[in-house]
């Protein structure tokens, strides 16, 4: 997100797991060993801008901040 971030462009956090809100947290949910799924996405997942507006080219400059972080 910082990345993007530096081009002027927004992101942001993916939903916060259900079981975290506040009005469900006393209810059970299912987890493996280690960790629940959905917090193991939630601490890594990036929503991307998904505009039906986005030209090619704001798309392609946005894969392009994404794969230059892996090189």
């Amino acid at each position: 997100m910082e990345a993007l971030e530096k081009e002027n462009i927004e992101s942001r956090p993916i939903w916060k797991p259900m079981h975290k809100q506040p009005v469900f947290n006393k209810y059970d949910f299912i987890k493996t060993e280690q960790q629940a799924i959905s917090e193991d996405i939630f601490e890594r997942g990036v929503c991307l801008p998904s505009d039906t507006k986005m030209t090619k080219e704001e798309q392609e400059k946005v894969i392009q901040i994404i794969k230059n972080l892996f090189k």
